[in-house]
């Protein structure tokens, strides 16, 4: 595979899924399922992919890392990332002074399934079908070129791919954390887990805060507030001024926790055997240029769409 035709792919992604949206939106009358919504936006990021490895006659085992993981390290994974969640709970604040929740829905969305379903729509399926595509086709393609910024283009790819500024900034810092996480495992296993335990806490909490909320409230039902976004126009001083000193207190949380997952992200490497290859990644690859005509059209279309949807 070849970065070029890698970035032909992505495009064909972006395009067919920008085109399937506007036609939901704009051109069907009838609305569709939430469940099905869900199954079918996963299907429009999966399906270019395993088409083209299909026509090509690729072998999935060279567009997926797949590695045998002791139990030390799926454990550690699950808490390496838990460590690295304040850092994205900090970013996705961040994005709220300005723009909408590209969440609040989604997560309505869970509690309107059984917890069992909300799970597999919402953690399962999207672990496995972005990991495939993002870490798996593109970053395993474009990391033969050069490291690092096979890192940063593919969680770039990643972030532009949720279509919304607000998920833009933490999904880019969640998908340079699980590039470097598959490195470190040799295993897209390894990033599937975290990717699942980011989204399936998501899901838990959605359904377990509203619970603890009532249960506080000595068994009156109480409804959580919503995470609406645009904090600096929506919120008066004080509410502002409350919220922007939550998210000073959440970002002296996060720079101890990014250390310590740091330490556990080498602890992941040495125990896969993987750790004099951390140490040197950055110095291998071809040289080969990452970025095509392709993969710009695709991102400035993302962009596009994210800048029309605040307007």
């Amino acid at each position: 595979m070849s970065n070029k035709n890698v970035n032909r792919v992505f495009l064909i992604t972006v395009a067919v899924y920008l085109g399937v949206s506007l036609l939901l939106g704009y051109v069907v009358t009838v609305p569709m399922p939430m469940n099905a919504g869900l199954i079918l936006s996963q299907a429009l990021v999966l399906l270019p992919s395993l088409i083209y490895c299909g026509i090509r006659r690729i072998p999935l085992g060279e567009v997926v890392p797949f590695r045998k993981m002791k139990f030390s390290v799926w454990i550690l994974v699950v808490v390496c990332t838990y460590l690295m969640y304040p850092l994205l709970i900090v970013l996705n604040a961040l994005t709220l002074f300005f723009v909408d929740s590209g969440t609040a829905d989604l997560m309505g969305i869970a509690t309107q399934n059984h917890f069992l379903i909300a799970t597999l729509l919402m953690a399962g399926l999207p672990a496995f079908v972005e990991e495939f595509v993002f870490r798996g086709m593109l970053f395993s393609t474009y990391k033969k070129s050069r490291m690092l910024p096979a890192v940063f283009l593919s969680a770039f790819l990643f972030g532009c791919m949720h279509l919304n500024f607000n998920q833009f900034l933490y999904a880019f810092a969640l998908g340079i954390y699980l590039a470097f996480l598959v490195e470190a495992t040799g295993s897209i296993l390894s990033s599937m887990l975290a990717h699942f335990t980011i989204n399936f806490t998501s899901v838990l909490m959605t359904y377990a805060l509203p619970k603890l909320m009532e249960a506080a409230g000595g068994g009156m039902e109480t409804q959580l507030p919503s995470a609406s976004g645009r904090f600096l126009s929506t919120m008066d001083e004080g509410s502002l001024f409350i919220m922007i000193i939550g998210v000073v207190f959440w970002a002296a949380i996060a720079l101890g926790t990014t250390a310590g997952g740091i330490g556990v992200y080498i602890a992941i490497s040495k125990i896969s055997g993987r750790w004099e290859h951390v140490k040197t990644m950055f110095r291998q690859g071809t040289r080969e240029h990452l970025l095509s005509i392709s993969v710009v059209i695709a991102a400035v279309l993302a962009i596009v769409f994210m800048v029309v949807s605040i307007i």
